[in-house]
């Protein structure tokens, strides 16, 4: 399915993931470039160098990276269990982009991926007297469609 098909609530949703990966895309990049041009002179291993450096250089620093890090573990869990079972292919290229695009541009990409795929999966289903259109039988768990029904209605 692609963006311009979707409707109501998931569009709403696509919409607000994409705009969370190209907001954290421009905050994230602006910074990027300015700590690449203010080490310029150290050379590429040496801006990566002072880059982990600075990143770990006292307690505060080091518990937002540490939580930084165990977040994006659990984020990656979390991407391949519904990658699996909405059936998105290479999730990897999300997992890894995190480090090097930052995690809300690879999450959000991979939300908004998601969405479309929740929607198109609701297109094929055929909509029930309560007007729940059911996703069991298509290839995503009746426990998954349980959880996902609570937006419809």
């Amino acid at each position: 399915m692609r963006f311009r098909d979707v409707q109501g609530r998931d569009r709403a949703l696509c919409v607000l993931y994409g705009l969370f990966a190209v907001v954290g895309f421009c905050v994230m990049g602006t910074m990027a470039v300015t700590f690449v041009i203010r080490n310029a002179d150290a050379g590429f291993v040496g801006v990566i160098g002072n880059f982990l450096r600075d990143s770990t250089s006292n307690l505060a620093s080091q518990f937002i990276y540490a939580d930084l890090v165990l977040v994006w573990a659990a984020v990656g869990a979390y991407m391949i269990v519904e990658a699996r079972r909405l059936g998105i292919r290479h999730v990897w290229a999300y997992i890894a982009g995190a480090p090097a695009l930052a995690m809300i541009v690879t999450y959000g990409i991979f939300m908004f991926v998601r969405q479309l795929k929740i929607a198109a999966a609701y297109d094929e289903g055929e909509r029930s007297a309560d007007g729940v259109r059911p996703l069991a039988g298509q290839g995503i768990p009746a426990a998954a469609v349980d959880l996902d029904t609570e937006r419809l209605g």
